[in-house]
């Protein structure tokens, strides 16, 4: 890790339901944090305008896509075609999607895009990954066969829990970028909260984490730059 600075570690989702609320928070954010992931809720709100204009709005701070892309193979080499267009810097696609699904997206994909590959998602608690694939019961058996997946078919990186980050790494080392969501700092409390499989900053960048999206501690903060700030001080 020691290639990415401590904010360009940091990603804050603009998970807000129109443009009027993203580009409240990406104003107050821009230059605290390294990346806007712009997620499911932005993107079929604003569509591709929403990218535009938070490149015209935060130039310098990467755009990660969240889409989490998950068809035949076909139709998702057609949507990161589409995607390419807009040059986000990370775009993810689901794992479970299959290799032919997986190599369809990483040829279409712009050349200065990482395809990221989503594991098994963080709301899943451990009971609920066994029953997707009780035939994997080891410990990060069924994160660890996706990744591999993942990375035969020519993904950049992964999206999975901190809980599974150690593994990925000592299995996939520098091969594979993590991405890691579901992050919880002791020192923010988030009310009802649908994230299973958490870890603290120290936790997950102990562990191998190589990127961090971090969204209710930053956006629920009483001054969300000063909490942004607060926490790339503890990426350092």
């Amino acid at each position: 890790m020691s290639d990415i600075k401590p904010v360009d570690r940091l990603i804050f989702p603009l998970d807000l339901p129109n443009w009027a609320a993203a580009e409240k928070m990406a104003r107050i954010l821009n230059g605290h944090v390294g990346w806007f992931k712009v997620g499911l809720e932005l993107f079929v709100s604003e569509g591709p305008e929403a990218i535009r204009r938070l490149r015209a709005l935060a130039p310098e701070t990467k755009i990660f896509l969240d889409l989490k892309l998950h068809d035949i193979p076909a139709t998702v080499g057609l949507a990161m075609a589409a995607a390419a267009r807009l040059k986000p810097e990370m775009l993810t696609v689901h794992a479970q999607g299959g290799p032919a699904m997986l190599r369809a997206a990483v040829a279409k994909a712009a050349p200065e895009t990482m395809v990221l590959a989503v594991t098994v998602l963080t709301s899943l608690n451990p009971a609920e990954m066994e029953e997707l694939s009780p035939e994997q019961r080891a410990p990060g058996q069924l994160v660890k066969t996706l990744a591999g997946r993942a990375k035969e078919a020519g993904c950049h990186g992964l999206v999975a829990s901190g809980r599974e980050a150690a593994l990925l790494k000592e299995t996939f080392g520098a091969d594979l970028r993590l991405v890691i969501p579901g992050i919880r700092p002791a020192w923010a409390r988030v009310a009802g909260d649908d994230q299973k499989r958490t870890a603290t900053p120290a936790e997950a960048l102990r562990n191998g984490a190589d990127y961090l999206v971090i969204g209710r501690p930053i956006r629920d903060a009483a001054d969300p730059a000063e909490a942004a700030d607060r926490l790339v001080a503890e990426l350092t």
